[in-house]
């Protein structure tokens, strides 16, 4: 391989490294001897294969995944990764696609000794992920991607198969819980609502009205992804949507089954694996809030600009669940909210692109699972 081919494959690595992952310089060794002891029997030789994209990994027995990932002890959830037919299922990757690598070895078969189990955040372009992995050594592969001018690890990652992520849990039956928290009675102080930051107070007294003619009261839900939110009333949006003092295009949050509705954002994913809450012992639990305020929020977007509509709530209980999880009072610093919509502006307001808001930053809007 040519000079500039070798500079090229280490250069790629090192831009991998800062703009796709960046993992957490330390990782936690799990003790897990029942599961380590089984992928230590499984077979430890796997054959080369290469994607059509150009990724090249080694193909490993799926008992490797099927067969340790039940013997692991942890809170909450993993989600094993997929073995089904159509998927990559247990491997380990060799070159990265844009390493450009087609080796000759393809087909032929590697092996690796099993070292330990770990577990480490990863911080990737879709946010923070707690990964359970079988970490591997094998001079084989190291040996392999020298041939091709590569360092010896991929990233500068040991070999390793990744078993898959954790995920935060709710008890058993939380959805049919049909009591109230007990934090809406606590006499534990909290700050309540903002009286200046990035928004404008609207005064509509009709609107307050409507407001407070739907149950002010809501059931604490659990995301598959970890997304924490309060399910409130759709009334909140279908009364008060109709009434908002707006001259352009509205775009109301949806309300239709299967969507999420009416709802306050209480913790971000993020924020339950940054500080492992991997137990969620308050899911399904009744939270109590009181709609105080109409606010609008004018925002720049890559389709032009925005104004979010929102009702500012007052939610003590919601403030001391944070409080008790580690966490500041409120999410990003932002009064509990309903989001109503949004209303597309016809105002030449000029702006460059690096000014572009995220209506999702604004809003937050609870991402897919």
């Amino acid at each position: 391989m040519s000079i500039a081919k070798k500079s090229l494959c280490y250069l790629t690595l090192f831009l991998l490294s800062l703009s796709m992952l960046s993992a957490k310089v330390d990782y936690r060794v799990e003790d897990q001897p029942i599961a380590l002891e089984e992928a230590v029997i499984v077979s430890s030789e796997g054959i080369l294969k290469q994607k059509e994209n150009g990724f090249v990994y080694l193909d490993v027995s799926n008992d490797l995944i099927n067969s340790v990932v039940p013997l692991l002890d942890y809170p909450g959830l993993l989600r094993p990764r997929p073995t089904a037919s159509r998927s990559m299922g247990a491997h380990i990757s060799v070159f990265h696609e844009n390493e450009e690598i087609s080796p000759e070895e393809l087909g032929s078969s590697f092996s690796f000794f099993v070292e330990e189990i770990r577990s480490f955040t990863l911080h990737t372009r879709d946010g923070l992920k707690k990964l359970w992995i079988i970490a591997v050594n094998s001079p084989e592969l190291e040996s392999l991607r020298e041939k091709y001018d590569c360092p010896p690890k991929l990233k500068g990652y040991d070999f390793h198969i990744t078993l898959g992520k954790q995920m935060p849990a709710a008890p058993e039956g939380w959805q049919g819980i049909d009591i109230l928290s007990p934090l809406n009675f606590s006499d534990e102080a909290t700050i309540g609502l903002s009286t200046e930051g990035d928004f404008v107070v609207v005064e509509d007294q009709e609107i307050l009205t409507t407001a407070a003619k739907v149950d002010a009261v809501g059931q604490l839900y659990l995301k598959e992804n970890g997304f924490v939110y309060l399910n409130v009333s759709n009334d909140f949006i279908d009364d008060v949507s109709p009434k908002l003092p707006i001259q352009g295009e509205f775009d109301a949050v949806s309300t239709k089954s299967k969507k999420m509705g009416a709802h306050i954002s209480v913790i971000h994913e993020d924020e339950m694996i940054e500080r492992e809450i991997w137990e969620l012992a308050e899911a399904g639990e009744w939270f109590t809030f009181e709609v105080k305020e109409l606010r609008y929020i004018d925002i720049k977007t890559a389709k032009g600009p925005k104004r979010l509509w929102l009702l500012a709530a007052d939610s003590p209980a919601l403030e001391r669940l944070r409080i008790s999880y580690g966490l500041k009072p409120k999410l990003k610093r932002h009064d509990f909210h309903i989001t109503l919509g949004n209303e597309q502006l016809d105002l030449p307001i000029p702006f460059d692109t690096d000014d572009y808001i995220d209506i999702d930053e604004v809003f937050e809007v609870a991402p897919a699972a």
